[in-house]
């Protein structure tokens, strides 16, 4: 009977701790516009498996720069650095489709479609102002045709078959804007720098704590929240190992 009774006590707390953790249902990662969407939580572990999957081949991409930086620095703004938003700012750009096409329609235009209930998609949108990876590659390479001397073009060799440089493209644009920043190819880093101030891409003296040398991406999580589903499942483990423990002692009690 006292087993009986754990075991009921165990349960409810398990129901609350779920309840607590709110709705991670699996539909609204695929019918984003179901009504139970409207309170649901992406899971980070979703997120920073896109970015890890596009950025992984293809980390001269803004989207993976950004990534890095917020990887490499906790004490970034948060709200460039949360995790949706860098994966917008990688899935937003459809000058970038053919490289990030394949992850990004299975996973961001899903949950995010234009009709999306889920209210992250629009709290976290695409960091204002990041180009795509194309432009910044034409912004790199067109400055240094025309001024091959300028220090920053030693960063990127011209463009491959692809379209991009399969170099640090943010880096050598912010460079060469910073040091030129009237030249014809600068208007889009100039308005972005004025609206976000984002140290590592807009600041000349920013060091990241890395070293000054951003590591690979690693789609961590940048929100400084953690992963809720992470937790809510060491707490009902905790839960289950406590009852357990209380029916081995109670059935030993009774023998």
């Amino acid at each position: 009977m006292r087993t009986s009774l754990l075991f009921a006590i165990a349960s409810a707390l398990v129901a609350s701790v779920a309840a607590h953790d709110g709705p991670h249902d699996p539909v609204c990662l695929t019918t984003p516009t179901d009504a139970s969407c409207s309170t649901f939580t992406i899971p980070n572990d979703n997120i920073n498996t896109a970015i890890n999957d596009i950025c992984k081949t293809s980390s001269y991409l803004p989207g993976c720069s950004l990534n890095a930086a917020c990887t490499a620095d906790s004490k970034l703004n948060a709200t460039y650095c949360a995790p949706l938003t860098v994966l917008a700012s990688l899935c937003t750009a459809a000058d970038d489709a053919a490289v990030t096409g394949p992850v990004c329609s299975k996973t961001y235009s899903v949950f995010c479609s234009a009709n999306s209930l889920i209210p992250a998609c629009k709290a976290q949108p695409a960091f204002p102002g990041l180009p795509s990876g194309k432009l910044v590659t034409g912004t790199v390479y067109s400055i240094c045709q025309e001024m091959p001397a300028m220090t920053d073009c030693k960063i990127c060799p011209a463009p491959d078959a692809t379209g991009y440089s399969n170099c640090d493209e943010v880096k050598a644009w912010k460079g060469l804007c910073l040091d030129m920043p009237d030249m014809s190819q600068c208007p889009s880093f100039n308005t972005m720098c004025n609206n976000t101030k984002f140290a590592p891409f807009c600041d000349s003296s920013y060091k990241s704590p890395a070293g000054g040398s951003n590591p690979p991406p690693s789609g961590g999580d940048h929100s400084g929240h953690g992963d809720k589903s992470s937790a809510s499942t060491s707490v009902v483990s905790w839960v289950m190992s406590a009852f357990l423990a209380a029916a081995v002692g109670a059935t030993t009690l009774v023998l």
